[in-house]
């Protein structure tokens, strides 16, 4: 069986683990911070349906169907589905959040695909799912670290006053 895996960098984030698990998984503010993934619709409980909306880059805007597979609250989000029967093609997404210290974390988003058609899939969306994956895990970082310096900010503030 042909598998394959497409990968993000792993993109360290400057602020704690459970934010970025917060922003990840409030899908309703994705249009604000995320182009590649824009709209999500599911109610993350295992087995249950995720509507995805994507923009693949160079690819176009697509609606993916898949099932959700693992939530690990705050370091692991797992969906993925296949296309057909199993040996045909099979993906399974895990974003994945490791804690660093209490305000550092990284994070990382893997495909792996398996069956018949990874090589077809691979040659016509592997660079564009990278990108989108990379475009994703940066605006993760640069909204979490926003969030994270707003709240520090704050909490100065509210220190100061008090």
């Amino acid at each position: 069986m042909t598998i394959y895996t497409v990968d993000s960098d792993w993109v360290v984030i400057n602020a704690p683990q459970r934010l970025v698990w917060n922003i990840l998984v409030d899908f309703e503010t994705y249009p604000q911070w995320n182009s590649f993934t824009t709209k999500v619709h599911t109610d993350l409980t295992i087995d249950s349906p995720v509507e995805l909306h994507v923009n693949l880059p160079k690819r176009g805007k697509r609606i993916q169907h898949e099932v959700v597979r693992t939530v690990q609250p705050p370091h692991t989000l797992a969906w993925g589905g296949s296309m057909g029967a199993n040996f045909l093609l099979t993906a399974l997404r895990t974003q994945t959040i490791e804690k660093i210290n209490p305000k550092q974390c990284r994070y990382r988003s893997t495909d792996v695909l398996t069956g018949a058609l990874t090589p077809l899939v691979k040659w016509l969306f592997a660079e564009s799912m990278r990108s989108g994956f990379c475009a994703m895990a940066l605006e993760l970082k640069l909204r979490a670290e926003a969030q994270h310096q707003n709240n520090e900010n704050k909490n100065e503030i509210e220190g100061e006053v008090v």
